[in-house]
């Protein structure tokens, strides 16, 4: 391609023309296909989660006798309902990718980027199905049957292997029209992408099969270029799912060979869509989605209201309150942000509350979405290092009730120094207060009921979750919330979640593997152990690390990079690997709101455009300091994290 064409593909819009309407039609159809059957799966979804509740709350409770095989009904029916959803996310463009280095691409150099991520996904994608079409076609061959049921397994598995085939059209389509749009003649970008990648895949893959010996013989040094090409390819905007999983097959290809490649990547796919501990994931966001649908969230934010207006910052002091409760619902760090930015930052302006203060006590509070149960983050550390999402969500509240206690303090602190920050309190309202109170009764007894039942070992997490989604749905029909669309609007946001979250455990499990195979994470404990430091120091460096991460990335990204590796670091000093999980999350959230990238701050800009970014940042650093306080009572005091689990 010459530099004229770049410079027209730069310059001149991709007009309409037969062959670009025809990829978008194709795009549309396939879409519209994939949207129905993730319809279908997380239909499914519910009603598994139905099942579950029954057999808990009815058979278990009342008669003693639950539904003979349920966890085999679960374990076949659930993982085709998560491979039904997954194509629906790809047609949706529900993809995480890391935006670092925008500015210097340019927004022509951005779309050949990500159109050339696009058919990157594509080739990952391919993979994928190769591997669960061997899985299945295995499954058939043995004949594998559940114990109890002595149900065949091979038909829930081609279910399987046939949505992810559905999946190739879905990123295909994606691909085919970012490469139409790059140049004014629409074959030039698809010939110029899809021809070049096949050219420079296939040359990579024949590279890659003839460096058996020097990965075998240099492991350390082939998994450390591999980190770096991981580093590259997602600093250019390649999807972090397709990034890692191409990283790791490539590794596993020079070490053991294609066969092994298939093999590795089918086993971790069928491991992680059986698997009972990651249910709680779609469970969990579908609760959320009903919780925020049937209003429950703000039902939480006017009492918080309600019970924090006497207090001078009464407001501010309601927001963390709100953050907290919203984050309950959710376990989502940005979406808390958004979500309770949108209702507070207003409503605090126009009692003029200063806009540091306003900056400060939603940014901050929007933490409380991954330090608070059901942490999406805490799920997918528990995944990769091998630990109880249970334990893990216990370990989490005392430290998320200690960060409630310290954004409060530090809140009081600044209004009784600077009383101008925020106006005087009201008296209480009793009225308000009982009837925002019994509003709210649905949430927190839903919070009880879920997280009260692990506490007491009355259900497993995955239980908690699918009884949460139960009741969020039992409230959300009782409120009307029904009509409308809210069901199915909850059900395609959680289909676009679950699909992305999915296939970035993929890949991290991959990687993993890989990982695990080289060495490199005794090689890191080595590595450290030469610089003689004491285990504290080597988690305090640790944790300035992550807060340096999180300015820039997202709390799942990080996890899915480095949690393995770095979890096998500080247990080689004697630390728990759930008090490390805590940590882990806390300091990543530290980073998000951090200046100057810190990006719940970016977050807050985004749902109040007006606010001024110094504003912003001076409001922050009270409770990055309240933040660093807490961090430093955790690393000293490790019985905060592990006390409840311990109860378990």
């Amino acid at each position: 391609m010459t530099q004229a064409d770049i410079h027209l593909a730069q310059h001149t819009p991709a007009e309409p023309c037969r062959a670009r309407r025809a990829i978008a039609r194709g795009d549309e159809v396939i879409g519209q296909i994939a949207r129905r059957v993730a319809t279908f799966g997380a239909v499914l979804m519910l009603g598994v989660a139905l099942i579950t509740t029954f057999d808990v709350m009815i058979m278990r409770w009342l008669f003693d006798s639950p539904i003979a095989g349920s966890n085999e009904i679960f374990q076949t029916i659930f993982p085709a309902a998560i491979a039904l959803v997954l194509a629906s996310g790809l047609s949706d463009r529900a993809v995480l990718e890391i935006d670092l280095l925008g500015p210097l691409f340019g927004p022509a150099g951005l779309k050949w980027l990500r159109a050339i991520g696009a058919v990157l996904f594509v080739a990952t994608l391919g993979l994928l199905v190769w591997a669960v079409w061997k899985q299945a076609l295995s499954s058939w061959n043995r004949g594998t049957i559940t114990t109890i049921l002595k149900v065949p397994l091979w038909p829930f598995y081609f279910v399987i292997a046939a949505s992810f085939l559905l999946c190739l059209p879905a990123q295909l389509m994606v691909a085919l029209r970012a490469a139409a749009d790059l140049h004014s003649r629409w074959w030039v970008g698809v010939l110029v992408v899809f021809c070049g990648m096949a050219l420079a895949l296939s040359a990579t893959i024949s590279w890659f099969g003839g460096l058996s010996d020097f990965f075998m013989t240099h492991t350390l040094t082939a998994a450390g270029l591999l980190v770096l090409l991981l580093w590259v390819m997602i600093l250019l905007y390649v999807p972090l799912a397709a990034a890692l999983s191409v990283t790791a097959a490539l590794g596993i290809l020079a070490m053991f060979g294609p066969s092994q490649a298939i093999n590795v990547t089918g086993n971790e796919t069928k491991g992680l869509l059986v698997s009972l501990d990651l249910a709680v994931v779609p469970f969990f966001l579908m609760m959320g989605g009903f919780a925020i649908q049937s209003g429950m969230s703000k039902d939480i934010f006017a009492f918080a209201q309600a019970l924090f207006s006497p207090f001078r910052g009464g407001l501010a002091l309601s927001t963390i309150g709100g953050s907290a409760g919203f984050g309950a619902l959710t376990g989502s760090s940005v979406a808390t942000v958004a979500t309770i930015g949108s209702v507070a930052y207003p409503e605090m302006q126009k009692r003029g509350y200063s806009e540091s203060l306003a900056a400060g006590a939603i940014a901050s509070g929007g933490t409380l979405g991954q330090l608070l149960p059901p942490s999406t983050a805490a799920v997918v550390f528990a995944l990769l290092v091998e630990q109880s999402i249970g334990a893990l969500y216990m370990a989490m509240i005392i430290p998320a009730f200690l960060t409630i206690t310290l954004y409060f303090a530090t809140i009081l602190i600044i209004v009784r120094i600077r009383p101008g920050a925020a106006p005087k309190g009201e008296p209480w309202d009793f009225a308000m207060i009982r009837t925002t109170g019994l509003r709210a009764l649905p949430a927190i007894a839903m919070f009880g009921i879920v997280f009260g039942g692990i506490f007491l070992g009355i259900f497993t997490a995955t239980e908690a979750a699918g009884i949460g989604a139960v009741v969020a749905y039992a409230v959300l029909a009782l409120r009307g919330g029904l009509k409308g669309g809210g069901f199915w609007q909850v059900m395609a946001e959680t289909t676009r979640s679950t699909s992305m979250i999915y296939f970035l455990i993929i890949g991290a499990l991959i990687t993993t593997f890989f990982f695990s195979s080289t060495g490199l994470s005794e090689a890191m404990v080595g590595l450290i152990g030469s610089l003689n430091l004491e285990g504290w120091q080597v988690v305090v460096l640790l944790c300035i690390v992550y807060v340096a991460l999180g300015f820039v990335l997202d709390s799942m990204a990080i996890m899915m990079i480095t949690a393995s590796i770095s979890t096998g670091i500080v247990a080689a000093y004697g630390y728990d690997p759930v008090w490390w999980g805590v940590v882990m999350v806390v300091v990543v959230e530290i980073g998000v709101i951090t200046p100057p990238f810190g990006l719940n701050l970016f977050m807050l800009k985004s749902v109040a455009p007006k606010i001024r970014m110094n504003a912003v940042y001076a409001g922050v650093m009270p409770f990055v300091i309240a933040d660093i306080l807490k961090l430093a009572l955790l690393i000293a005091f490790p019985v905060i994290v592990l006390w409840l689990p311990g109860m378990l």
